[in-house]
């Protein structure tokens, strides 16, 4: 069965932000299993698992030659289907995926960054925590900073006449009105 999930995401320098979780944008690569009881990505034949000690700067996280950052997001949208019970393994998710970009960067990468976290399209396959996902990235939608949080809450702010988002990462912080 064909199922949709929106996972807003905020590449943060210092964390990975979705609706339910943080984490460090910090990851381990290796060829083997992790020991069991460590949370773990399965990708393309990889094992990764999270990790505190961070990623170095990056301006353009598409530029990552490791593709680190697309991982990562693997990570953050496979966490919040972990919380969806209604979500079975034959299942095929399209994923709409609104993605925050700092303001200052945005008008130059924000449709880079659209390119590179649909990907090709295709049904992705991934494993995570021993759970099987097939995933494709139907669209993906790039903004300001804390815009992409703050939709998420779209239907309780809609009424609103002025709201404020305030981003409070690792070494920044930007407001969004």
């Amino acid at each position: 069965m064909i199922k949709k999930l929106r996972v807003a995401v905020d590449h943060g320098n210092r964390n990975m932000k979705t609706c339910n979780f943080v984490f460090t944008t910090g990851l381990t690569e290796q060829d083997k299993k992790p020991a069991r009881g460590e949370k773990y990505l399965k990708y393309q034949g990889k094992y990764y698992t999270l990790s505190e000690k961070r990623i170095p700067y990056q301006r353009d996280k598409t530029q990552d030659s490791r593709n680190r950052f697309w991982i990562l997001t693997l990570f953050a949208i496979a966490m919040e289907l972990e919380q969806k019970a209604q979500i079975q393994p034959e299942d095929v998710i399209q994923v709409e995926l609104p993605i925050g970009l700092p303001p200052k960067h945005f008008a130059e990468l924000c449709e880079r960054y659209e390119r590179y976290f649909k990907g090709d399209g295709k049904v992705q396959e991934l494993c995570f925590n021993d759970k099987v996902y097939h995933l494709c990235i139907q669209n993906v939608m790039a903004f300001p900073q804390d815009y992409a949080a703050m939709m998420t809450r779209m239907m309780e702010i809609r009424e609103i006449p002025k709201v404020v988002g305030i981003d409070i990462g690792g070494f920044t912080s930007d407001y969004l009105l």
